[in-house]
C-alpha cells in the first residue's frame, strides 16, 4: 500500500510539473510543438506547487484514509466554481449523464428545464403537459428543498438527480417564488412520469385560412428532424401564415438553433459571437429559402438561450413579429470539454449578440407586442398552448389577430 502511495505521488508530481511547464512556456516538452505563448507567471507556478502539497498532505496526514481520486475531483469542481460563473462547472461522469439526459429524447422525471442561478436551482421552463406544468410551476421559481432536504447551494445536476426517479413515484419540491426579500414558499408534490421530449410539433389551427401553429420546446439532437417534418406537414396542408411558439423553451444546442434559424432568415445574420479576444464572429443563415409567409413568434420569461437567439434573429431581420413577455435573458455560449473517463468541464466561452448588436443577459428580449397572460390557479387546467378558443391564452389570440391582418392586407394588395 505504501509503495502504491509513493508511486502515485511521484506520478502526480511529474504530471503536475510537466503540465505546469507546458502551460508556462506554451510548448509540449521534448516534441518541439508550440501551442501558445505561455500564460503562467512565477506566482502561478507557486500556486501549482501548493496544490501538489495539499494533495500530498491530505493523502498522508489526514486522520482517516483519503481517496486520491476524490481529492482530484474536488479540486476540479473547486477550480470551476472559483470562476464565479454559474454556467461554468465541472461534471463527473454521473453528473454529465444527468446533464446530458434531456438532449437524448426521454427520461423519467417531472418535466422541466432548470439552471443553477446563484445559490438556487431555478426553473427556466416547465415542459408542455408535464407534471411540473400541471402543478403550476413557473419560470424563475427557485427549488429550495427536495423531499424535505435543503438543496440551497447544491449543484443543479445533483438536484436534478434527486428529482428524477422511478416512474409512478412521488417527489415533493419546496418552491420559493418572487423576490427573495418578499418570497412566497410552498410545497408541491409531483408524480414522476416518462417524459418523452417532442422537440417540435405542429397543428393547422384554421385550415380554411391556412393558419398553422408550430411549437419548439427545446433544441436537442432530434429537433431538426422533427421540425422539418412538422413544417412539411403544415406546407402540405396549405400553410399561409404561421404562429411559432417558443414559450417555455429553455434552449439547447447552438448548432441546432442556427440550423433552424436559416428557415426563417435565409442568408440573414443569426447572431454575433464574441469570444475572449472581443472580436465579433458573425453567424449567418445557410441560404435556405425563407419561410415566405406572415410569421408571429410567441415568447415569454421561459424562453431562454437558444430560443432567444432564434427570436432575436427573426426580430432583427424583420421577418416576423414577436408577441408575449420579456424573455429570460441568457446571452452566453457554453462549450463542453471532455476531460477523459466521461468527465466534462463546461465553460462559458463566448457572449452572443443579436444581429443588431444587443447583449441580452439579465435583460432579455422585449417583444414587439407585449401581452401578459392571466394568472392560472393551481386548481385550474393548465394552458394547452395551442387552443385558440381558450380565452386565457391572450398571447396566442393576439398572434392570430396580427396574422389575419397580414393576410387581409396581402389579399388587398
Amino acid at each position: 500500500m505504501r509503495r502504491r502511495l509513493i508511486l502515485t505521488t511521484i506520478v502526480l508530481v511529474l504530471v503536475t510539473n510537466l503540465a505546469t511547464y507546458s502551460l508556462a512556456t506554451g510548448t509540449i516538452p521534448w516534441t518541439g510543438i508550440r501551442w501558445g505563448t505561455g500564460q503562467f507567471n512565477v506566482g502561478t507556478l507557486q500556486d501549482s506547487a501548493r496544490l501538489r502539497d495539499v494533495y500530498q498532505l491530505l493523502l498522508t496526514r489526514y486522520i482517516e484514509p483519503v481517496d486520491g481520486h476524490d481529492l482530484i475531483e474536488g479540486a476540479l469542481k473547486g477550480m470551476a466554481e472559483a470562476v464565479g460563473d454559474p454556467y461554468t462547472f465541472y461534471m463527473d461522469p454521473q453528473a454529465y449523464e444527468e446533464w446530458d439526459i434531456t438532449l437524448v429524447g426521454e427520461y423519467v422525471g417531472v418535466g422541466m428545464v432548470v439552471e443553477q442561478i446563484g445559490d438556487y436551482v431555478t426553473v427556466v421552463s416547465p415542459m408542455r403537459g408535464s407534471p411540473a406544468e400541471r402543478a403550476g410551476l413557473r419560470p424563475k421559481d427557485r427549488i429550495v428543498a427536495v423531499d424535505g432536504k435543503d438543496v440551497t447551494r447544491v449543484p443543479s445536476e445533483i438536484v436534478a438527480a434527486l428529482i428524477r426517479g422511478e416512474k409512478g413515484t412521488q417527489v415533493t419540491l419546496t418552491i420559493a417564488r418572487g423576490p427573495e426579500e418578499d418570497e412566497e414558499r410552498f410545497d408541491v408534490t409531483l408524480t414522476r412520469e416518462l417524459i418523452i421530449l417532442e422537440s417540435a410539433r405542429s397543428v393547422m389551427l384554421y385550415p380554411s385560412e391556412g393558419i398553422g401553429y408550430l411549437q419548439i420546446t427545446d433544441f436537442s439532437r432530434k429537433t431538426v428532424e422533427q421540425f422539418d417534418a412538422a413544417l412539411a406537414d403544415l406546407r402540405s396542408r396549405g400553410l399561409k401564415a404561421l404562429v411559432l411558439d417558443l414559450r417555455n423553451n429553455g434552449g439547447g444546442l447552438l448548432d441546432v438553433c442556427t440550423t433552424l434559424a436559416g428557415n426563417f432568415v435565409g442568408e440573414g445574420v443569426i447572431l454575433q459571437r464574441i469570444g475572449r479576444d472581443g472580436n465579433p464572429n458573425v453567424v449567418s443563415g445557410s441560404g435556405k429559402e425563407p419561410l415566405g409567409v406572415p410569421l408571429v413568434v410567441l415568447v415569454n420569461e421561459g424562453s431562454a438561450s437558444a430560443s432567444e437567439i432564434l427570436a432575436g434573429a427573426i426580430q432583427d431581420n424583420g421577418v416576423g413579429t414577436l408577441v408575449g413577455t420579456v424573455t429570460f435573458g441568457k446571452g452566453l455560449i457554453m462549450t463542453p470539454y471532455e476531460l477523459g473517463g466521461g468527465s466534462v468541464l463546461t465553460v462559458t466561452t463566448e457572449r452572443w449578440l443579436t444581429p443588431n448588436g444587443e447583449h441580452i443577459t439579465n435583460k432579455g428580449i422585449t417583444p414587439d407586442v407585449v401581452v401578459e397572460l392571466p394568472e392560472v390557479g393551481l386548481d385550474e387546467e393548465p394552458l394547452s398552448w395551442d387552443d385558440p378558443d381558450d380565452p386565457r391564452d391572450t398571447q396566442l389570440r393576439r398572434a392570430l389577430e396580427i396574422l389575419r391582418d397580414a393576410l387581409a392586407q396581402g389579399n388587398e394588395g
